[in-house]
C-alpha cells in the first residue's frame, strides 16, 4: 500500500463550501452562458455586443471566431473575476 503523503491542496476538506458560495458560482456561471451565448448571437446577426461595446457586422466568420476564440476567453475571465469576488468576500466574512 503506497503511504506518501497528499499536499494539503489536493486533500478534501473536512468544512465543505457555504451555501451561498454554491449559489453565487451556480448564478454566475448561468449568467455568463447567457452573455456569452448573446454575445455569439450578435456577431452571427450584427450589432453591438452588451457588456464590450464592440459592434459586430454579422458575418459567418465573425460567429465562428467569437464561438471558438471569443468565448472561451470571455467565459476565463468572467470566471476569474468572479472568483476574486467570491474569495473576497468570504476572507472578509471570516
Amino acid at each position: 500500500m503506497n503511504k506518501t503523503a497528499r499536499p494539503t491542496w489536493l486533500t478534501p476538506s473536512a468544512v465543505g463550501q457555504p451555501t451561498w458560495v454554491k449559489a453565487l458560482a451556480i448564478s454566475a456561471g448561468v449568467a455568463t452562458a447567457i452573455w456569452t451565448t448573446w454575445c455569439t448571437v450578435i456577431a452571427l446577426l450584427g450589432g453591438t455586443m452588451p457588456l464590450i461595446g464592440y459592434h459586430a457586422h454579422g458575418d459567418v466568420l465573425s460567429f465562428l471566431l467569437m464561438l471558438f476564440v471569443g468565448e472561451p476567453i470571455l467565459i476565463t475571465s468572467a470566471y476569474w473575476a468572479c472568483l476574486l469576488i467570491v474569495l473576497t468576500i468570504r476572507r472578509a466574512k471570516g
